[in-house]
């Protein structure tokens, strides 16, 4: 049986209390190899020891002459964060969860500061809704390898803008946008994560663009992994994996000698709305929410001791919009090799659902750009035993769509229309009130500048909705289906 065991003794009173279910992880220092830390559920009274790594190598090849050991507790702090979260399961609201961590850093003193506990707290609980607390100690071996090494011969281009790097149609889209407007603008892309799957599939649409830009693409990986963690069963709606995906990129940005993180996500996306009253937090994810990466920007400030920001260039572009350029350039075998499923599937004729909200939103996205999707989607594949039911997220996107419809047609004044727009979606007022100046805007542009974004959807949406939903709510075979390219 378990007890206050090790730094549990830190623990608060909510880490017992038989409501919530509380972890720990006592970490050893974070290393490239053969790292690993303990994992300890006092729900369940379980403890295990989990080996763990991570692979920075990449930063070798840096602007900065020295790598920072700020930095390098950033990155320690970040895949710290993301692998406790992966292992404290998480059943969706019906237990809060409680998550202590105990990190050797090497400025133990700055993370333990009260002010910048606050801002670390503040954006996990935003980004989770559990409870974190954290113990930092004074780290006693020498630093990893890519700490100790001077930088190689100079790969990076100075001046590169950083962005961070998911193989996504997002990412993609808004790379060749920023491509085609900055002619002379090299870029830096920077990917992580232990899906060797979503590693693959990043590389090669990565390649793609390189080849089409010569020496002005490049790429920068940072994998992480998890040794001997199979009997664990897995927190598969991680939602840190955002957090992670910033704090990483912003330390690239920064050994890049940039003080700015650039996202490329549609704001339909990035806000990210409630389709219902029943999906608002626990399974909501807000991973490049605009709060997010405004609370991301504050904690990286605060750590580095200067401005740093954290910059979503397409917040109020739809999808179909970020995609203009490349249907302007009949780029449709760049689209379809991106990877926009929520629920990937290891199918040898096709690896997405298509019936996800996230591949819905691409499939309109790519109707609507006129973009021909030669994507293989599960439910093309009639050979295809389909697990769930494929109308579900349709009919909740739909009657989303039409929510925000009917709202917004109920008066012609902008102030109107945000005012409905609010009393239904609360976080509204949210969003313009913590992020409007970082936006450069005034409340009230960033107000008018939502509801275009959103009557843009609503039209885009209604134009291919009668494409989107056959194969979903009857029975026509969707190999029978005529999708014009222009719709």
């Amino acid at each position: 049986m378990i007890m206050n065991s090790g730094s549990a003794n830190t623990i608060t009173n909510d880490f017992f209390n038989p409501k919530f279910r509380t972890y720990t992880f006592e970490f050893q220092p974070i290393s490239n190899s053969n790292g690993s830390f303990k994992f300890i559920d006092h729900f369940h009274e379980q403890e295990e020891s989990i080996g763990f790594n991570i692979n920075d190598e990449a930063f070798a090849y840096r602007v900065e002459n020295k790598f920072p050991s700020i930095i390098a507790d950033l990155i320690d702090l970040a895949v710290a964060i993301y692998a406790s979260d992966r292992l404290a399961f998480h059943d969706l609201g019906k237990t809060q969860r409680c998550l202590h961590i105990s990190l050797p850093l090497r400025h133990p003193e700055l993370f333990s500061s009260k002010l910048l506990q606050r801002k670390l707290k503040d954006l996990l609980i935003w980004a989770t809704e559990s409870k974190w607390s954290f113990e930092f100690k004074e780290r006693q071996v020498s630093g990893r390898f890519v700490e100790q090494q001077p930088i190689l011969l100079p790969t990076i281009t100075p001046d590169s803008e950083v962005a961070l790097w998911s193989g996504g149609l997002d990412s993609l889209a808004g790379l060749y946008t920023r491509l085609k407007a900055t002619p002379d603008q090299p870029f830096i892309l920077f990917g992580t994560g232990s899906n060797n799957i979503i590693y693959s599939y990043q590389g090669k649409v990565a390649d793609k663009m390189r080849s089409l830009f010569p020496s002005r693409v490049s790429l920068l990986r940072v994998p992480i992994h998890l040794h001997n963690s199979g009997q664990q069963r897995k927190n598969k709606l991680s939602r840190v994996r955002g957090v992670l995906f910033t704090l990483l990129g912003s330390a690239c940005a920064y050994l890049m000698g940039q003080r700015k993180l650039f996202v490329y996500e549609n704001g339909i996306g990035a806000i990210n709305l409630p389709y219902s009253k029943s999906t608002v937090g626990l399974d909501h994810s807000r991973s490049v929410h605009p709060q997010t990466l405004l609370m991301v920007s504050d904690l990286v400030s605060e750590v580095i001791g200067e401005k740093f920001e954290v910059k979503n260039p397409f917040l109020f572009w739809t999808k179909a919009q970020m995609c203009k350029d490349l249907a302007k350039d009949s780029r449709s075998d760049l689209s379809s090799s991106t990877v926009s499923c929520d629920s990937r599937h290891r199918k040898k004729i096709a690896s997405q659902c298509g019936y996800c909200s996230s591949c819905l939103l691409r499939r309109q996205a790519l109707i609507v750009a006129n973009l021909e999707d030669k994507t293989p989607y599960v439910i093309t594949h009639r050979k295809h035993q389909l697990k769930k039911d494929p109308s579900s997220y349709f009919c909740r996107m739909q009657t989303q769509v039409n929510t925000i419809d009917k709202l917004l047609k109920l008066s012609n004044k902008r102030e109107i229309q945000w005012k409905y727009l609010a009393q239904e979606f609360f976080e509204m007022d949210d969003i313009v009130d913590r992020t409007f100046k970082a936006e450069k805007l005034s409340s009230i542009e960033m107000r008018y500048k939502l509801i275009q974004l959103y009557e843009t959807y609503i039209d885009e949406w209604k134009a291919v909705e009668i494409y989107l939903h056959k194969g979903l709510l009857n029975k026509i075979d969707y190999d029978d289906q005529q999708i014009p390219k222009t719709a």
